[in-house]
């Protein structure tokens, strides 16, 4: 199964480097206002060091990772802590919009994956997706964002649907590939998330 990188041990990871974080800083400012300088230092250097080591781990992550990109039809997983949405693409055609514009529309499916639950989950509950952001990227790395409201739908267990994404780009541009992500902004302070830094991400080829 291919993921954006979530998993539920550095979602905890993640919490816990927050609740140490506010700790710390409470400790922090118990000091100052009690002049106790010693503490405050020790606290400061704690927060500071606490903060760089978890941006080494995110870092190590990004620089172990790989980008991948994914023929159409091919999967990936988009997690929220579980990975239960699998997108892929299903089709793409292209018509001239004039002004040096080329209209890309891209069929996307989204199905939700049954075998990713576990035996106690209802088959009837619904899941609704978090927030997410689609972009067509050339082989220059420029962007060119489309609109995610297709993809908002929630979905029970076993269930797919399609959707129509447009995109404007210059007709010069080549090597399109779509981004699909999750835009949450805590996913970016998150290791091995694809949204943390410098962590090469999961495209998907547009049908020829």
């Amino acid at each position: 199964m291919i993921t954006d990188g979530l998993n539920p041990l550095a979602v905890l990871l993640f919490i816990g480097a927050v609740l140490l974080a506010f700790a710390v800083a409470g400790v922090f400012l118990f000091a100052r206002v009690t002049r106790r300088e010693q503490l405050a230092r020790l606290s400061s250097r704690t927060f500071l060091g606490g903060a760089a080591l978890y941006l080494v781990f995110i870092l190590i992550g990004s620089l172990a990772s790989h980008g991948r990109v994914l023929a159409p039809g091919a999967e990936k997983h988009i997690c929220e802590i579980d990975c239960h949405l699998a997108y892929s693409v299903a089709a793409a055609r292209a018509e001239s919009v004039g002004g040096g514009l080329v209209r890309h529309v891209v069929t996307v499916k989204v199905r939700f994956d049954e075998t990713t639950i576990s035996a106690r989950r209802s088959r009837t509950a619904p899941l609704s997706p978090n927030r997410r952001y689609v972009a067509l990227v050339d082989d220059r790395g420029n962007l060119y964002p489309g609109s995610p409201e297709g993809l908002k739908r929630p979905l029970i267990p076993g269930e797919s649907y399609t959707t129509d994404i447009a995109f404007e780009v210059p007709q010069k541009a080549t090597g399109l590939r779509l981004v699909l992500r999750n835009a949450d902004p805590e996913t970016a302070l998150i290791i091995g998330h694809e949204n943390s830094l410098f962590h090469r991400r999961t495209t998907f080829q547009l049908p020829g």
